[in-house]
């Protein structure tokens, strides 16, 4: 699969999918005037990678400053295909970072650690670079 990198802008998030190596990075800022069309080829190409590709191990990194309730409400269903894989030894591995005073962005990593069977490593930074 070709790999997936796009820019961030002032709403929208950097992305970056790594399939050759299994590393997935989400950072920034993301408030699309159009979520759905914004996660849509992502969503789809984790899909494809993750029924294709049937990968052993997965590294993903979410990095957000600020996300509006749509953008939540994505990145709920990007988990949920991390954990659709069928292979009893995937391992997954996501690294929730956020800033030591945001209190918020905590809080949603904690809420999707609750609702997922993949442990989350919440990493508190001093900024989110």
């Amino acid at each position: 699969m070709e790999d997936i990198s796009i820019k961030e802008s002032p709403t929208t998030p950097e992305v970056y999918l790594n399939f050759e190596k299994s590393e997935f990075e989400i950072k920034g800022v993301s408030i699309p005037e159009d979520t759905e069309e914004f996660y849509a080829p992502i969503l789809e190409a984790i899909e494809t990678y993750m029924r294709d590709e049937r990968p052993e191990k997965i590294q993903m990194a979410f990095k957000l400053i600020y996300v509006n309730t749509s953008t939540s409400a994505v990145l709920g269903k990007i988990i949920k295909t991390l954990e659709s894989g069928d292979d009893p030894n995937l391992q997954i591995n996501i690294q929730w970072y956020y800033e030591q005073e945001d209190e918020d962005m905590k809080d949603l990593g904690e809420d999707f650690n609750s609702f997922s069977d993949i442990k989350f490593e919440m990493i508190p930074c001093e900024e989110i670079i």
